[in-house]
């Protein structure tokens, strides 16, 4: 992320929910610790334990230092507190954007799954770029990314949520982007960047470098003179049929 120039600084966080089998393989390099008081509860996560990255650490460092950049939190049982396990050393803690992480993991664990265990967030230039210079909305900013690229409608058929301009780290923005989780994977906020969930880091990357790479297609063309050709309706339905997905049919259909 920090090589694409998504992280500048202490830009971007990341969770991570470890698997039953993680934890017990690492639970002899855990501390305990004071328990914090959350501003969400989610009690569909008591107990689980999280990999997250650190408030004001630099991504860029974690390979380098890792017990100082990233850290394990345990939840409480009932899913209101949490508390540092591992790393953060050594006065650190979890990243501002927590309550956002904590609730879309909440939305997107269906019970007794393993999937949707990871989510990351990053400020990706071009899609900050578009939140700037255009009016957007879910289907707007959805169906410009499809027609722009073919690849798009595949790899996101359920499209990406807009979210207009909310302050970082707030609780709202955190109840917003878990809202617009319930049906996406993937959801741009306003002048700030993007968050996706998938069932591995890899899959919460790819979702995000496919929509940001989208948005700089988008963009070139702009700048190189304006849109004159793109994908219609009619190609983009093709591709999904081609594909074996199933498209937000209320981006594709026609106003």
């Amino acid at each position: 992320m920090w090589s694409k120039g998504w992280a500048e600084a202490n830009a971007g966080n990341i969770s991570y929910r470890l698997q039953q089998e993680q934890v017990k393989e690492n639970a002899s390099f855990f501390r305990t610790s004071e328990w914090v008081q959350m501003p969400v509860v989610v009690p569909g996560l008591g107990g689980e334990h999280f990999l997250v990255t650190g408030t004001g650490r630099f991504l860029r460092n974690i390979e380098l230092h890792p017990e100082k950049n990233v850290g394990v939190i345990e939840l409480d049982p009932a899913g209101k507190m949490y508390r540092i396990v591992w790393g953060y050393r050594p006065n650190g803690a979890p990243t501002s954007e927590l309550a956002a992480h904590l609730l879309v993991h909440a939305i997107q664990k269906p019970p007794g799954s393993v999937m949707a265990r990871a989510v990351i967030h990053t400020h990706a230039p071009n899609l900050v770029a578009l939140s700037n210079a255009m009016d957007l909305d879910s289907r707007t900013l959805t169906r410009l990314l499809w027609q722009i690229h073919a690849e798009c409608i595949v790899v996101f058929p359920d499209g990406v949520e807009f979210i207009p301009w909310m302050l970082p780290g707030s609780v709202e923005l955190a109840e917003a982007t878990a809202k617009a989780l319930e049906r996406r994977r993937v959801t741009v906020w306003q002048f700030h960047g993007i968050l996706a969930a998938g069932r591995n880091l890899d899959a919460a990357f790819g979702l995000i470098d496919t929509v940001e790479k989208a948005a700089g297609i988008y963009l070139r063309v702009l700048a190189a003179g304006g849109i004159k050709n793109k994908l219609s309706a009619d190609q983009l339905r093709q591709l999904a049929r081609h594909f074996k997905v199933v498209p937000d049919e209320s981006i594709l259909s026609e106003e």
